[in-house]
């Protein structure tokens, strides 16, 4: 009997793993893998030990820090050396960094590279250098990148961080989907609102994600000001964890001498909150592909979100929503007035939304075609060597 091909998958944090990777797991298990995860401690690594053979705890830094990282990548080797991964599978930038240099110094015979989005987007001066430097580092340590969205893989390619490795796309994206049966429309709760100090009379827009610059909270009070000064009323729910070192700030400046905004802090539940509202909103000025658009237009609502990488890639301008330039008060202004004024507009943006996240992003498609590349080694070194097209397109079958 042939023994067990052994997979390695690797995060920063384990509430990564928690969220994203599951559908991932069971993939990998479906396939004759034995799962290992490597993460740092938290309190999802109970629960996580329940859908992987095994997790491995190592203590990663977020931050950039010489004598932690390099405690850390000492680590790494030692576990390489002793679980002896067939595949090394590593997502978010630390542990991708780790991993994937670790796993090339110990020769894994496969190493993946899971792009989820790109941090030094808006960093200058030196702390941009070294995070374009730590990608290509990562890059070149692996064999493939797996990039979440189209305009993702273009931005990495165009920055040149792929170290001439191929940048793939699965499927249409996203790192797992969306679970259309959990997140799908339901009648509002009224008395939700009421219990937030919120009135179910007026359209509620959802802001749903980390309060931090790059979500873009400051442009979003500006554009809601102005709304309300062309008399187009609308409440805004902020949802999400308040865990960012600027977080206090924009919340504070956010709902200052603006009775209408409520802030609330993270909830097990999202679904509840998005339906109660109109219109999800997501300023933001980068990511790798929104998941929370994803669950708004599985719930049915449509988003206004802004030409950011990955952001770009989760609506469809016009169809499922609506698409503003990065920090355009004015646009986004106007994008959600047309969108609140219309309910017409907005009811059938919803269904279109909600068939698009139906008929492209079940997680079940998306795990499959993440895996199918992470075992596609020879077909990558293949098509490689054709440069009539960009590697992204040709991979992913584009």
């Amino acid at each position: 009997m042939l023994p067990r091909r052994r997979i390695l998958l690797a995060t920063t944090i384990p509430r990564t793993a928690h969220l994203f990777y599951r559908e991932l797991f069971h993939e990998f298990k479906s396939r004759g893998f034995e799962v290992h995860l490597a993460t740092s401690d938290g309190p999802e690594i109970s629960s996580l030990r329940d859908v992987v053979d095994t997790v491995h705890i190592v203590p990663m830094s977020r931050p950039v820090s010489l004598f932690k990282d390099i405690s850390s990548f000492v680590r790494w080797i030692t576990l390489l050396r002793r679980v002896r991964p067939n595949y090394v599978f590593c997502g978010t930038p630390k542990a991708g960094l780790l991993g994937m240099l670790s796993s090339r110094v110990v020769r894994v015979e496969r190493r993946v590279y899971f792009l989820q989005g790109l941090r030094l987007e808006g960093v200058q001066g030196w702390s941009g250098r070294v995070l374009s430097a730590m990608e290509r580092l990562a890059s070149w340590s692996s064999q493939t990148v797996v990039a979440v969205s189209d305009s993702l893989a273009g931005e990495y390619e165009s920055r040149r961080l792929s170290a001439s490795r191929p940048v793939v796309v699965p499927h249409h994206g996203s790192s797992h989907g969306v679970n259309t049966v959990h997140f799908a429309p339901t009648p509002p709760d009224r008395g939700l609102l009421r219990s937030l100090g919120m009135s179910p009379e007026y359209p509620t827009i959802v802001f749903l994600g980390r309060l931090t610059a790059d979500k873009g909270p400051s442009v979003l009070a500006e554009a809601l000001d102005r709304m309300h000064s062309q008399g187009v009323y609308a409440q805004l729910l902020i949802l999400g964890a308040q865990d960012e070192r600027d977080s206090a700030f924009h919340s504070q400046r956010l709902v200052a001498d603006r009775p209408w905004v409520r802030v609330v802090d993270h909830v097990s539940d999202v679904r509840p909150y998005l339906a109660a509202s109109q219109l999800c909103v997501l300023p933001t000025r980068r990511e790798g592909f929104p998941n929370v658009v994803l669950e708004a237009s599985a719930m049915g609502l449509p988003c206004v979100t802004t030409e950011a990488t990955g952001a770009i890639d989760s609506v469809i301008h016009g169809r499922t929503g609506l698409i503003v330039p990065v920090d355009d008060a004015d646009s986004l202004s106007t994008a959600m007035r047309t969108l609140i004024n219309d309910p017409a507009l907005r009811a059938s943006m919803g269904e279109a939304a909600r068939r698009r996240a139906v008929a492209d992003f079940q997680p079940t498609d998306v795990a499959r075609a993440i895996a199918d590349i992470v075992e596609a080694e020879q077909e990558c070194s293949v098509l490689l060597e054709s440069p009539s097209e960009p590697v992204s397109s040709r991979l992913a079958g584009k």
